[in-house]
């Protein structure tokens, strides 16, 4: 069973000590990642778009789509990383 009152004290109990884990800082670095992929998730889209054989707006919106969702993904995964896996 998940504790969410654990869960909200720890996220909000930062110091410097929780760097020292490896796990907050894979973390923090895969959420990173994740948001650069978001900022330039319309030029990827855009260039996968131009691999696929008879491309048109509707591909493009629908790749966009994709790529936006994955990068979000990324982040959500890096940023629960960051916080839930602390030693």
């Amino acid at each position: 069973m998940i504790n969410f009152v654990y869960l909200i004290s720890t996220f909000f109990e930062w110091n410097w000590q929780r760097f020292k884990s490896p796990y907050v800082i894979s973390g923090l670095v895969v959420m990173l990642l994740g948001v650069i992929i978001l900022i330039f998730s319309n030029k990827i889209a855009y260039h996968i778009t131009l691999k696929i054989k008879d491309a048109d707006d509707k591909k493009l919106a629908n790749v966009g789509l994709i790529v936006k969702s994955v990068a979000f993904l990324v982040a959500v995964i890096g940023a629960l990383l960051a916080v839930l896996f602390v030693s």
